[in-house]
């Protein structure tokens, strides 16, 4: 391992605690082109390290809790795996494995292997990242777990005569100009041009890629694709982990929704042949608020699109519209992956007006009106915890009051 090529001195340290609540700004303008003896440390990369950890609290919070933890750059917190998340990785992999990550970045899945009892080896072209992994390693006490390399991981790959259990990546999806790319040939490292070499090296490869990625598109790129995993953070869909097995077979999609660590949903769906929705599944009442319950699906399951799997594992779900994905049941469905919402009523024009100056939270899914343009028009003020649904019922534009179960 080598050392950062800038000293981290605790007079460092201690500045960044000090500052960990100040306006960084403000604190940029104060110290601007200042050189004196009371700084023995970059005065920008030490404002990087207190904005960096003021928009990782929730995110990283048991990594920021060591005032040691170093952050490269504002954009190396942005494109890090959350470390819920990353435990989730880590529980897919058998303890004790050998992992060969392609993709080091911060280190947060990698280390999250480490403390699982994972030896890893770690690639990071990037030499500040690199030295940071290393600084890093130490402040966790996890350098005995990980062998840290400074080099183009495709070369590595290339030239590699080890075996691994697992190799791990999370292409960069960025371009050169730093705009964001999605396809797997946009991405650095292009996986699918080293995927033959990789498997010389392991007979299985975990691949994080993009929430926008198509899953049609994944299943058709890759051979002997095992499994696709959603993965969600409360809800919101973070990524598409790629779960490739030497000799396996197709086995479906698992949308899973994580929240500070703990499982708060699961859901398996045999896609892409799990069939089409039939009339039956469509709600039958003259009126939407005629039921009990709404749901919305969370962002994995509308990525899906599995609908009959879906109902077939809620059976009393009935969906408000062929493109609407709100479902409406008089059954509580506590496990549901989403939102649940109980029905209070469901307002026509002048109970709409009625709701001027209301604090409400408003939703809109195939409605003409966006949430802004309906809470322009009857004045409603976006807080609390009441919800106004706004979508098309039997393809009629339709309201209703809710509050979160």
């Amino acid at each position: 391992m080598c050392y950062i090529n800038m000293e981290i001195s605790e007079r460092m340290l201690e500045f960044v605690r000090c500052h960990a609540n100040d306006d960084v700004n403000a604190l940029r303008l104060r110290y601007a082109g200042k050189k004196t003896a009371a700084f023995d440390f970059n005065i920008d990369f030490a404002l990087t390290q207190i904005e960096a950890r003021r928009k990782a609290r929730k995110k990283l919070p048991s990594f920021i809790a060591n005032d040691s933890f170093l952050f490269p750059s504002l954009l190396s917190e942005e494109q890090a795996t959350n470390e819920s998340v990353a435990r989730f990785h880590t529980s897919l992999i058998t303890a004790n494995s050998k992992v060969l990550d392609l993709t080091g970045g911060l280190g947060i899945d990698d280390f999250e292997f480490c403390k699982a009892g994972m030896s890893v080896t770690s690639c990071e072209i990037d030499k500040l990242k690199y030295d940071i992994l290393c600084h890093n390693a130490r402040a966790l006490g996890l350098s005995d777990n990980i062998i840290l390399k400074n080099c183009n991981s495709i070369d590595y790959v290339k030239n590699c005569n080890q075996a691994f259990d697992v190799v791990y990546t999370d292409p960069a999806r960025r371009d050169d100009l730093g705009a964001r790319t999605h396809g797997f040939v946009d991405c650095q490292p292009d996986i699918t041009s080293i995927l033959s070499d990789i498997k010389e090296l392991s007979q299985r490869i975990l691949i994080k890629s993009s929430p926008l990625l198509d899953l049609s598109l994944i299943h058709e790129t890759f051979e002997e694709l095992q499994h696709i995993y959603v993965v969600c953070f409360k809800g919101e869909c973070k990524e598409v982990l790629i779960d490739i097995r030497k000799d396996s077979l197709f086995s479906g999609v698992t949308v899973v929704d994580i929240e500070q660590g703990l499982e708060i949903s699961r859901f398996h769906t045999d896609f892409p042949t799990s069939g089409k929705l039939s009339h039956a599944s469509l709600c039958n009442r003259k009126k939407a608020s005629e039921y009990n319950y709404l749901y919305e699906p969370n962002a994995g399951i509308m990525k899906t699109g599995a609908w009959t799997s879906l109902i077939e594992k809620y059976p009393e779900l009935y969906k408000a519209d062929y493109n609407t994905h709100i479902f409406l049941s008089d059954t509580l469905y506590s496990e549901f992956p989403g939102r649940i919402m109980k029905i209070f009523g469901e307002p026509d024009k002048k109970a709409l007006k009625a709701l001027k100056g209301t604090r409400m939270n408003i939703v809109s899914r195939n409605h003409p009106l966006s949430a802004p343009k309906i809470s322009s028009k009857y004045a409603i003020i976006s807080g609390d915890t009441d919800y106004l649904y706004a979508f098309r019922y039997l393809n009629v534009p339709s309201y209703l009051i809710t509050k979160p179960i």
